[in-house]
């Protein structure tokens, strides 16, 4: 048994029984009429409609629409978040004079900005974009501060004791000591990022996933609705496993769990 559990393929299917078991049991109860398929079509029609959303690829160009918005401005927000997140982890006074402002920008709700977003750019990709760079800023920014902070100090003498410089201090031990909280920021600045793009397209938006499932909901088409859901969810998992593939390639020294 416990070789069995250790094989390549057991972990993904343990994984796929609960969500397995749900979808089996929202089927019986659309089928018996245990709920309104009004609202709470069964998984087999949302699934159809899904797939023909998909083979006539209006699904497909909304889901690009949605991820061309959601990557750009994930670039545009980590990689700033992330080299300042670590420059404040290293440097006491850039820290302090950060921080304040950083917290304080970090808990506004971005639903709260949106009107002031769209004054400043329009109802363009730009707005959504901004939207996204802004969110993922300040998650790259705090879990790159944290992961900074956070280095044993035991290490940093070692270094010094052999001669190491500041720069290299930075790039042999600060930077890999510090990747692989970094990466887990990232993987949770995605998730955010796909959560404020989708609630973005809801309200300013006539094209991408967003607005394909607040139109649906609009009109009481709830399979479509719900196949959009879908096709967030697949590009949710499938963005995190991108990032957890770059992960593993970029540190390789960091044991899988």
């Amino acid at each position: 048994m416990k070789g069995l559990l250790r094989g390549s393929g057991a972990p993904l299917l343990l994984g796929l029984l609960l969500p397995a078991f749900l979808l089996g049991l929202w089927q019986i109860a659309a089928e018996q009429r245990w709920i309104d398929t009004l609202f709470y079509p069964a998984p087999w029609d949302v699934a159809q409609r899904t797939w023909e959303q998909a083979r006539s690829g209006d699904l497909l160009a909304d889901a690009w629409v949605t991820n061309r918005r959601l990557l750009i401005g994930f670039a545009i927000g980590a990689i700033p978040g992330g080299l300042i997140g670590l420059a404040a982890g290293i440097s006491r006074p850039l820290r302090r004079l950060l921080y304040p402002l950083a917290t304080a920008l970090y808990v506004v709700p971005r639903i709260a900005m949106l009107p002031l977003v769209l004054v400043a750019f329009g109802i363009t990709d730009g707005a959504r974009i901004f939207m996204v760079g802004f969110s993922v800023f300040f998650v790259v920014f705090f879990a790159a501060l944290s992961a900074a902070e956070q280095v044993s100090p035991m290490h940093l003498e070692t270094a010094r004791a052999f001669g190491a410089g500041r720069l290299r201090l930075i790039t042999t031990v600060l930077v890999p000591a510090s990747a692989p909280a970094v990466f887990s920021g990232l993987r949770i600045a995605m998730g955010f990022a796909l959560i404020v793009i989708v609630g973005t397209e809801f309200l300013a938006s006539n094209d991408g996933l967003g607005a394909r499932i607040w139109q649906s909901y609009q009109i009481f088409d709830f399979p479509s609705m719900y196949a959009g859901i879908v096709a967030v969810t697949m590009v949710g998992v499938a963005l995190n496993l991108v990032l957890l593939a770059i992960e593993r390639m970029a540190l390789p020294w960091v044991r899988e769990t």
